[in-house]
């Protein structure tokens, strides 16, 4: 027997009023409502479906292109166990806050391919986090992260101490670990909803950081390419949920 309809009352838009919730009707009743040639979905798939990255639009994005060189990946070693900001966004805007719904951590990235103790676990790993830097940094207006710095740390530590204050009181999350003592280089796609206390602490003026992190001696994070990428409402999605709590 198929699923009736989740909706009752047909829709009609115009192109100058179709939002992503619109969209996300849309798909309902299409998915929700069986056909001669495929039944109806169940509503739990419909949900995630509706819930994939692809529906949200982006709010911004900041990436760390893959090396020039394959052999020349950003290696973060165990003698640094905070780990470093491999990226970090700029900071985020009032409005970007509010429709937020979405953060995307997307990195290709393997550890040092060996381990002596199979059993013992793997010391390689990412995190994530918020922080309150100056806007400053950086030349010529561009955003310095530890991908610029790809191969000398020297610079860690004053980095580390002169934004103490912009890193002090906020929490990290761990989001992936590295494949335990693997040579290959692997893809991982990590997303943060808005019911991750990380989305829910986003304030304005907040940057996004993604940390690199290894522990004990031998290991190593190496990281190959990363992005991270804020997703959200689209405007008039928006400006529909503000006239409805009015």
């Amino acid at each position: 027997m198929g699923h009736e309809s989740l909706l009752t009352t047909p829709m009609s838009f115009t192109a100058d009023s179709w939002t992503t919730h619109d969209s996300n009707l849309a798909l309902l009743e299409c998915l929700s409502t069986a056909t001669p040639t495929r039944p109806a979905l169940p509503t739990e798939l419909i949900l995630q479906i509706i819930d994939h990255p692809t529906r949200w639009v982006r709010l911004h994005s900041t990436t760390h292109p893959p090396s020039a060189d394959p052999n020349k990946p950003i290696i973060v070693i165990r003698d640094r166990p905070t780990g470093i900001p491999v990226l970090y966004t700029r900071p985020l805007l009032a409005r970007e806050v509010e429709r937020l719904r979405k953060i995307v951590f997307t990195f290709r990235s393997r550890d040092q391919g060996y381990s002596a103790n199979p059993n013992d676990g793997s010391w390689s790993w990412f995190e994530a986090s918020l922080a309150q830097l100056p806007t400053d940094e950086g030349v010529r207006g561009q955003v310095i992260d530890a991908a610029t710095w790809t191969g000398s740390y020297g610079w860690i530590g004053e980095w580390m101490e002169r934004h103490d204050k912009g890193l002090e009181d906020q929490p990290r999350y761990k989001i992936q670990t590295n494949t335990h003592a693997s040579t290959d280089i692997e893809d991982y796609s990590i997303g943060l909803a808005d019911e991750h206390e990380l989305v829910q602490r986003v304030t304005e003026g907040d940057r996004v950081v993604l940390w690199g992190c290894a522990c004990y001696p031998g290991w190593e994070n190496r990281v190959y390419e990363a992005e991270i990428c804020v997703l959200g409402m689209d405007d008039l999605t928006m400006e529909r949920e503000e006239d409805d709590q009015q």
